[in-house]
Parts: C-alpha cells; structure tokens; sequence
C-alpha cells in the first residue's frame, strides 16, 4: 500500500484497489435497500478507529443515534466507546431529511426556496467541520444522501445541491464515503450525476441467475489506483461485511 490510499477496513476489498483508498478522496457506495451500505461505511469507521488509529464522524441523515449505535453494536463495534474516548463523533442530521420535508409544507413557498435548503446545507458542512476538528478525524461517512435529496424534487437544483456539497467535502482533508440508492438495477443502468462528481464509486447489489441470488459488488471507478473492476461476492455476516474478489457469482452447483 502507498502513502496515498488507506486500509478500508474490509477484507478483500483492498485487494481490488491496489491497497486500499485513495487518500483524502470521495468515494460513493451505491446500492438497493438491504444492500449493506451503511454496514460497509461503518465497518471503514470503526476499522480505521480500532485498527489504523484513524479517528472517525458519520453524517447521519436517516438514522438517530441510539437506534444507529444499537444496530452497529451487533457486529461487535462499539461506537458509544469510541465516541466516550474522542475518537468518533455521531453527527444526527435527519432534521435535514424528512422532518424538514414536513415543516417546508407548512411554511410559505419563500422558505422553501433553493437557498433556504441551500442555508441548511451549508449549516450541515459548517457541524461537520467542528466534529472533524473535535475528534481530530480522518475519515468521515455521509449516510445517505438520498435522504438530503428528496429534498430537491427539481432536478436542477438537486444537481446544484449536489455539486456543492461534494465540492465542500473535497475541501475537508479526510477520506470520505458517501453512501446512496442505486435507484435501478442491472448493468445497463443510468448513471447519476453524483458518479461524475466522486473520485470513487462501488456499487452493492443483488444479482440474479438460475433462480439463485447472490450479493454482488464492483468497484465502478476508483482514481489514482488500479482497481479490479470484476463483479464479484460479497457476504455479510457477523463480522460485518466480506469481499472475495476471487471468486466467481455464480459457481457450478
């Protein structure tokens, strides 16, 4: 591994990327609900905080804390301890999701311009950036961006949403994933406007053949390293989640 990528934390997975991620860089993990996308951005949180000293902070648009600790308790990381000795920060933005979707109802159209979200969005880089600065972090989780963008019904300005928020995150000096819905499956599928703004994407999904199903990841792009680009398995499991790049989908019965 060069100083430029870090250990993502997940077994088989740096394998594919010639050492791990690139440093200081974007990275979107898109998959379907049930894919394991907030399992794979924790597992590269607590790993980095339990095994490379690199401390943590999750942006959490879905998600209350306790629920989120709970749920993450069951692969044996436990982030109350992590946060309780100052290495992991637990950001709790779901006001910026659903809530706020309701309230903006409610409220005249004036405040619910794009410049009204866009001050809420600003709002959320500026706590980031204080959680960064707390714990000294160096890696960071936004979960999950679909949540902040059902907020922006226009397509224009959810692009522009988007690409300021990506260009803010670029500007914090730690490696960042972001995870959101991959709204359609398949390999002829549409790519988002997100993909062309990220230096890395890794898509989670099912796939299907001969009436059997197996998890399926692939490491679309990923700048500045050489990737395996092979869809392969991957389980998840009570040690979170597992890649085996050298195994086929689909093996002969």
């Amino acid at each position: 591994m060069s100083e430029d990528t870090i250990h993502t934390g997940i077994f088989g997975l740096d394998e594919m990327m010639g050492g791990g991620f690139p440093k200081e860089r974007i990275i979107l993990i898109l998959g379907g609900p049930g894919a394991g996308k907030t399992i794979f951005a924790s597992q590269f949180l607590y790993k980095g905080i339990s095994k490379f000293n690199e401390n943590g902070v999750i942006v959490s648009l879905d998600e209350a804390k306790k629920h989120y600790y709970h749920e993450m308790s069951k692969f044996g990381w436990d982030f109350q301890k992590a946060e309780d000795e100052g290495k992991f920060a637990f950001l709790d933005a779901t006001r910026l999701s659903r809530v706020a979707m309701l309230k903006e109802k409610m409220l005249s159209q004036g405040a619910s311009s794009l410049r009204g979200k866009q001050l809420s969005i600003d709002k959320l880089v500026e706590e980031l950036e204080d959680k960064i600065d707390q714990v000294n972090a160096k890696r960071v989780v936004l979960d999950t961006l679909a949540s902040l963008f059902y907020r922006f019904i226009d397509p224009i300005e959810r692009r522009t949403a988007g690409i300021d928020l990506i260009e803010a995150l670029s500007d914090l000096g730690t490696t960042t994933l972001v995870t959101t819905e991959l709204s359609q499956l398949g390999l002829q599928r549409k790519l988002t406007d997100e993909e062309f703004l990220v230096h890395g994407v890794i898509i989670m999904q099912p796939m299907f053949s001969g009436g059997r199903s197996v998890r399926a990841l692939q490491v679309e792009k990923m700048r500045g390293v050489n990737v395996n680009s092979n869809i392969v398995p991957y389980t998840i499991d009570r040690n979170g989640i597992e890649v085996f790049p050298k195994l086929s989908l689909f093996r002969d019965r």
